[in-house]
């Protein structure tokens, strides 16, 4: 018995170490399975990466953007991916550049990245360019110190036509980056254009000795085209472009750069030199494009429209073609016949786009029910593209279409709460409509999505003070924020007006009174101060600071009538 027993635990032994072995082994198994498909994708990644970036550093843009979206299949963070991506959107002109530049910042939230997120805004935004003023803002105090910081903020300065400012940055980056002379060529270009007589013939000669340099001779020569005909000079300036046209780096835009230089001298050359660029731009859908939009920037509208629709029936396909062809028809105000063109087929990520010019179409056409049904399915092919619903904005804009503006902005707001641009030009929006109630509904909003964020408190607290509303929350809402920041002028105004409605007149004088007298002078604080002045007895001062308020071309309604009703003498 004693045998047997000791022969069935020795048998449970075998059997536990079997076991144990046998679940060893397949954990073993599974890891090497795991491990194995883990590296495998990892390889898969990087070859498909490094397969992205070489057919986009060669041209082959169909099979970068295969490689790209493949690479992003098997890791959507992967950001020399996204780079390939915004690259691509880019060389498109498409919005979507927005959209890849803000996952990299998300992914990898470096001032370098967010600098390229900003310079990207200044080509896809309209002025004043919010977004990349939004970014240079919030960045650091470090970013001061990178010449990059200064390009993009001289770019900036540009295009809302300060000059002196551009060349302050300009100036910046040269002193951070003594080195590197594309700096101190981005300064000669603007000194050159500038009113300075001394400073612009010192950047001309700087710009004629990098004539002879390998990396700057080609911008060098474009910057001497452009002030030549900037000062009427053509005959000049198409030595500079015959010159530049030499170098085998010669682009597409120093063709058509050549061809005005043509057309301005009423050259017998202009008419065959258009039709060569035209043959060689007719078989590659971006370069026809780029050769139209100079035709429609040159008064040759119509002929840009004629030349499009004879190029063959694959290139009309594509994206840059479209865009192109549906700008001509804007610009012509052709209506019957941007219906028609964008009434046909799919524009792919640039559905979007289709429905609006057919939105556009149908409202000059004098139908509107039609125009607001393709504008509703525009706004919902953007989904939640940024890049999509900011050249939706954009468009809304140009066409001064109010309500769509706001809708718009209202959605980018819900969806991007850090787009504080966004916020700040529908509140805009609001102010000027006079649309208090609005106003207060989006400080609701923002509110929540910024609880901690002094200004909403203290506007929510005004506008449904203004309103009449929730008052006992108001009320509290209003002091909190007066206990926290007593010297702003906003929030003494507010906390003011709040004594006001709760018969605590002298009190709220006192507030005020505890402000600076150039901020009391401030006309949106001078409101306030006159009515409690009115309501206190101070009749001829109240009217000095109404006199001062009126000045304030952003009054609400609500605010007129506060006014309007404290001069009313005393009963």
């Amino acid at each position: 018995m004693a045998q047997t027993y000791n022969s069935f635990e020795a048998d449970k032994k075998r059997f536990r170490l079997w076991l144990a072995g046998t679940v060893f082994l397949l954990l073993l198994l599974v890891a090497l399975g795991w491990f194995g498909r883990t590296a495998y994708r990892h390889f898969k990644e990087r070859h498909e990466q490094a397969q992205a970036q070489a057919f986009l550093a060669r041209g082959d843009l169909r099979s970068a953007m295969l490689s790209a979206r493949q690479t992003l299949l098997l890791n959507p963070t992967n950001l020399p991916a996204c780079r390939v991506m915004a690259a691509l959107a880019d060389l498109g002109h498409s919005p979507a550049v927005l959209d890849w530049q803000q996952r990299i910042v998300q992914n990898e939230p470096t001032i370098e990245n967010k600098l390229q997120l900003a310079s990207a805004a200044l080509r896809y935004q309209n002025p004043p360019f919010p977004l990349t003023t939004q970014i240079l803002d919030e960045l650091p105090t470090a970013a001061t110190n990178l010449a990059a910081y200064h390009v993009v903020a001289a770019s900036l300065a540009l295009s809302r036509h300060r000059l002196a400012e551009a060349e302050t940055h300009f100036e910046t980056a040269t002193r951070l980056e003594p080195t590197n002379q594309f700096h101190v060529l981005n300064l000669a270009v603007l000194r050159l254009g500038g009113t300075n007589a001394a400073k612009a013939a010192q950047a001309r000669a700087v710009l004629e000795q990098f004539r002879t340099d390998p990396e700057l001779s080609l911008p060098a020569l474009r910057a001497l085209v452009v002030d030549r005909l900037a000062h009427q000079d053509a005959t000049a300036a198409k030595v500079y472009s015959t010159q530049l046209l030499a170098s085998s780096r010669a682009t597409l835009g120093d063709q058509l750069q050549q061809l005005r230089i043509l057309q301005q001298l009423g050259s017998a050359d202009f008419t065959s030199r258009l039709l060569v660029v035209e043959q060689q731009a007719a078989t590659n859908a971006t370069t026809a494009a780029e050769v139209a939009t100079w035709m429609q920037g040159n008064h040759l509208l119509t002929e840009s429209i004629q030349w499009l629709t004879t190029l063959p029936a694959g290139m009309q396909v594509q994206q840059p073609f479209r865009l192109a062809l549906g700008n001509a028809y804007l610009e012509k105000a052709d209506w019957a016949a941007l219906r028609d063109f964008a009434a046909q087929g799919n524009w792919g990520e640039m559905e979007f786009l289709r429905l609006a010019l057919v939105a556009r179409a149908w409202s000059q056409l004098g139908v509107p029910p039609v125009a607001d049904s393709n504008w509703g399915s525009a706004v919902t092919e953007t989904g939640s593209r940024y890049g999509a619903l900011t050249m939706l904005l954009g468009l809304a804009e140009r066409w001064q279409w109010k309500r769509e503006q706001t809708d718009l902005l209202q959605r980018i707001v819900e969806k991007f709460p850090r787009e504080r641009w966004a916020q700040q030009t529908l509140q805009r929006l609001y102010i000027t409509a006079g649309d208090t109630a609005a106003l207060q509904q989006l400080y609701v909003r923002l509110l929540e999505l910024h609880p901690q964020e002094i200004g909403y408190k203290n506007n929510l607290a005004a506008t449904s003070l203004l309103l009449k509303t929730n008052l006992p929350q108001s009320y509290q809402l209003a002091a909190e924020i007066y206990a926290q920041t007593p010297g702003n002028p906003d929030v003494a105004s507010t906390y003011a007006y709040a004594l006001h409605l709760q018969g605590r007149d002298q009190e709220g004088v006192v507030a005020l009174q505890k402000l600076p007298s150039a901020q009391l002078a401030e006309p949106s604080v001078a409101v306030y101060y006159a009515v409690l002045l009115a309501a206190t007895g101070h009749a001829d001062e109240a009217a000095s600071y109404r006199q001062i308020a009126r000045a304030e071309s952003r009054l609400l309604p609500e605010e007129k009538q506060l006014l309007a009703e404290a001069a009313k003498p005393p009963p």
